[in-house]
């Protein structure tokens, strides 16, 4: 199961990674959201993203 992670960037958008489990970012969002479900979405249909845990490492 894919891990992925939702966050806020500096602009203030949603954005997702996957993330493995050594910590390698492996796939990403294109693109900022200003809808957070409209980030999730992107992230299943582009990132294969089935969870998300939140970061605010942004």
């Amino acid at each position: 199961m894919p891990r992925c992670e939702i966050y806020k960037d500096v602009k203030g958008e949603w954005r997702w990674r996957r993330t493995a489990k050594n910590g390698d970012i492996q796939a990403y969002s294109d693109g900022g959201f200003e809808d957070k479900d409209e980030c999730k979405k992107d992230g299943k249909e582009n990132g294969n993203c089935t969870s998300y845990t939140r970061s605010n490492s942004y």
